[in-house]
């Protein structure tokens, strides 16, 4: 990879379109532009669809221990999963209709059926799409949200973890603004660049690995910003989790949320603490698509 200034041979900022942006995280194959005027990074260069999919074999859904069912996740999985169910149905006044993009091992499509939802998963990875038909009565179809057929509007649409992984997250949300009904919702989680765990850690931070695969980083200003500009009215944005404080005592977060109570309660304290100031490592979302 070159070193000179990617902004001489980009037009600005993808997001808000200023001039100035910068290389950092820099290394042989894998950079970020950062923009000086509202902080937005995003790959340098792009990464290609191949790319992409070569992260998701079978043995990534295997190593996180996401070919058990809903009944048989860690508590910590399933309470997130169920939180976000209902916080999508009362948002929505009740169950709809649902597409869930990014869909994986169609966990979140099961629930929501159990929740009354009419719910189907779209995952353009083959290895999950087989694991859910094994685990999950979720109907999960393996494609790109480009190529699915049109079909009557969904109520909800959500991307939990995917928006990051999209090279035009703009022109993603605008063609899923499409298949909603007029103030349909959609819903995104993704990690939070501005998060306590992102600035103390700096270019360490776990998301900038490759393989991860991420190739924006938001914070709750640009994920707002990017919102409005694909035509939705946030309704909700917060941010969520911290630091393990378990890491020290050699504990992960399934391991203090199933046996280890009273570090689980401290664990829930510092995560509304720095929940509560925009500092969580994650970045959850809500938002209306505009009717006019």
């Amino acid at each position: 990879m070159t070193t000179k200034d990617p902004a001489a041979t980009t037009s600005g900022c993808y997001l808000c379109g200023a001039p100035a942006t910068r290389l950092v995280v820099a290394n042989a194959d894998y950079s970020y532009l950062k923009c000086s005027a509202c902080g937005f990074r995003r790959r340098y260069p792009l990464p290609t669809a191949a790319e992409e999919d070569e992260l998701y074999e079978e043995e990534y859904y295997l190593d996180r221990g996401l070919e058990a069912d809903l009944d048989h996740q860690p508590r910590l999985m399933r309470s997130l999963i169920e939180r976000r169910v209902k916080m999508l149905t009362t948002l929505n006044g009740g169950p709809g209709r649902l597409l869930d993009v990014g869909a994986g091992t169609g966990l979140f499509v099961e629930a929501s059926l159990r929740a009354g939802w009419r719910a189907e998963g779209l995952e353009t990875s083959a290895s999950a799409v087989a694991i859910a038909s094994r685990i999950t009565r979720a109907p999960v179809a393996l494609g790109r949200l480009e190529d699915h057929p049109a079909q009557e509007p969904f109520d909800a649409i959500t991307l939990w973890d995917v928006l990051e992984h999209v090279p035009d997250p703009r022109a993603t949300l605008r063609l899923i603004r499409g298949m909603l009904r007029p103030g349909g919702l959609v819903g995104v989680t993704l990690p939070n660049l501005t998060g306590i765990k992102a600035r103390l850690l700096g270019h360490r931070w776990r998301y900038y690995r490759r393989d991860f695969g991420h190739v924006s980083h938001f914070s709750p200003r640009t994920l707002a910003a990017v919102l409005s500009q694909a035509g939705y009215r946030v309704e909700l944005l917060e941010t969520n989790g911290s630091f393990n404080v378990g890491k020290p005592f050699g504990l992960d977060p399934v391991s203090m949320r199933e046996r280890h109570h009273p570090l689980d309660a401290a664990q829930g304290f510092v995560d509304h603490l720095t929940g509560g100031l925009g500092l969580g490592e994650s970045l959850l979302a809500f938002a209306r698509s505009a009717t006019n």
